[in-house]
């Protein structure tokens, strides 16, 4: 039961974080004119510490993983940033997909994956 108040709990965290970062990358790119890519860079940077004090806190309830902690939650969140950026050049630039599109759903599985790796690996007791 744990898992799936942590599922509910990550989710909730996850489209609060997201939407805004979502909204951030939006605005970057089609309203300032940003390249997608880097654009999805610059909108994910701006809510990384957003998603760590509430995944922390409230998600997987850890008080204090330290300096290390974050440093680790920042390099994770940074890879996942980096390869959502991947996937939004490769779909969108290259294949000429909606940016707008192929950034929603790469967010989503990303955020999957994301959810796995913390569970797991990162936020594991």
């Amino acid at each position: 039961m744990a898992t799936v108040n942590q599922i509910i709990k990550y989710s909730s965290v996850g489209l609060l974080a997201n939407s805004i970062g979502y909204i951030l990358y939006i605005i970057i790119s089609n309203f300032i004119g940003i390249n997608p890519p880097l654009a999805a860079i610059l909108s994910g940077f701006m809510v990384i510490g957003i998603s760590y004090l509430l995944n922390t806190r409230f998600t997987f309830k850890i008080k204090n993983k330290g300096l290390v902690g974050a440093v680790n939650y920042f390099l994770l969140y940074v890879s996942a940033i980096l390869l959502n950026s991947l996937i939004i050049f490769i779909f969108a630039n290259i294949l000429g997909f909606a940016h707008e599109i192929v950034a929603a759903v790469s967010l989503v599985i990303i955020s999957c994956s994301l959810f796995l790796i913390q569970k797991f690996y990162f936020f594991q007791r």
